[in-house]
């Protein structure tokens, strides 16, 4: 991990900062159509994982990430992507939230916080994290079928903590998704 920090200067941590408050505006300032229903009875998924899966859905400012593999377990989705702007890989974690995938806790709090108030973000935030071991299963089996190293900027401490509660190591907020054959 310490490795890839150093040959990756572009990662220091002024430039992560700023990537997380550039996320954190872009993604609050989103709108999203939603029913109570459709949050609190989300879909749940049974284990499927995707290699080389098409992406329809991309914005075109993310154009250069290729997927390269996508799985779904219970409340959780990963994406695997090459970056081919900047030549490394990268995965996100999704959570099942306002009738799709979302990424950013912080934006999905104030989401539903300033839609359904904070007693039913916390009931949606406890279905959630009650689900919590269908991400450690999905983290296993995206680590089986991966061969190489995918660092991810953590969008915010909520983030890196959940990555470590699934078995992701966090260093300077940076995410590292390891091959399972990694200690």
């Amino acid at each position: 991990m310490n490795n890839f920090l150093r040959q990756h200067k572009r990662i220091c941590p002024e430039q992560i900062a700023q990537q997380q408050i550039e996320w954190l505006r872009d993604y609050s300032s989103r709108n999203y159509s939603y029913s109570l229903q459709d949050l609190l009875q989300c879909e749940h998924h049974d284990l499927v994982i995707n290699e080389s899966p098409v992406n329809n859905w991309m914005r075109k400012s993310h154009i250069h990430l290729k997927p390269i593999i996508e799985g779904r377990n219970g409340f959780w989705q990963i994406c695997v992507f090459r970056d081919t702007k900047h030549n490394y890989f990268d995965f996100t974690i999704s959570v099942s939230a306002s009738g799709g995938y979302r990424f950013h806790p912080e934006a999905i709090k104030r989401d539903i916080t300033s839609k359904y108030g904070s007693m039913i973000y916390e009931t949606w935030r406890s279905m959630i994290l009650d689900d919590l071991p269908s991400l450690v299963r999905l983290v296993e089996c995206i680590r089986e079928r991966i061969t190489f190293v995918a660092p991810s900027i953590s969008c915010s401490e909520s983030s890196a903590r959940l990555c470590r509660r699934a078995g992701i190591p966090v260093s300077n907020n940076v995410a590292f998704l390891f091959p399972s054959g990694y200690a």
